[in-house]
């Protein structure tokens, strides 16, 4: 398999058939990438020998077969790992290099996600005392240092009291108008993250003018659960 091209971990099953002779056997892919796959298996095979591997694509159901030639082939070392075949596909399908983006993009938001939880973020979330005890659940799971206030007054001694990571306002709190929340949580922790907690509809106010930051940086809707939120508190590296 080409190393030009990014690999992506992925365990797939494989149906494996040798073009020439017509033996077939089953294995499962380690990784994957735009151009071919290294196959875990502890089968020999020649470099250069053709290879028609069929497998399925787990995540959107969909079957594929593709034809290529082994590249490489690897044998096990003393503890019997790193044995496998690099195999260096012709023309994949479209099919191929959608299902390469897919997971790509699903282990990327897993590694931010861990990034993350091992962060250990300070964030401070200002909404109704009732709800309290179901966010706690939800922000517990994330390993989070999470403060709570109700009004204005508690989220300013809020925010005086330890530098936060992220001020997550609830859109529909009365005595906490998120609004009027994050222009306090601006002037006084202007480097966290600011976050909306939605219930539903929501008026916006106008984009800041040029050159001054946002009064938020994202929506989140309440039911979207915890990715969304971490996925909100990445920074955009174009910001």
């Amino acid at each position: 398999m080409s190393r030009r091209f990014p690999r992506i971990r992925a365990r797939l099953t494989a149906t494996v058939s040798l073009v020439e002779v017509g033996n077939v056997f089953v294995c499962h892919t380690r990784d994957i990438s735009e151009r071919g796959c290294f196959l875990d298996t502890p089968r020999l095979v020649e470099p250069g020998t053709r290879l028609l591997v069929a497998l399925l694509d787990e995540i959107r159901g969909v079957a594929m077969e593709i034809e290529g030639e082994v590249a490489r082939c690897l044998t096990p070392g003393p503890d019997g790992k790193g044995r496998g075949l690099g195999v260096r596909f012709d023309e994949p399908p479209l099919e191929w290099n959608q299902m390469v983006v897919t997971y790509h993009a699903e282990q990327e938001q897993e590694r931010r996600s861990r990034k993350l939880r091992r962060a250990r973020l300070r964030v401070l979330v200002v909404g109704d005392p009732t709800r309290q005890r179901g966010a706690m659940a939800l922000y517990v799971t994330s390993g989070w240092d999470v403060r709570f206030a109700t009004d204005l007054d508690s989220t300013e001694d809020a925010l005086l009291g330890v530098k936060l990571d992220a001020v997550i306002a609830e859109s529909d709190v009365p005595r906490a108008p998120w609004a009027e929340v994050l222009v306090v949580s601006q002037r006084l922790q202007p480097e966290a993250r600011r976050i909306v907690l939605r219930t539903g509809p929501m008026s916006v106010p106008a984009p800041a003018p040029a050159g001054e930051p946002p009064l938020f940086h994202q929506i989140v809707d309440r039911e979207a659960g915890l990715e969304e939120l971490l996925e909100a508190l990445t920074p955009d590296p174009a910001a």
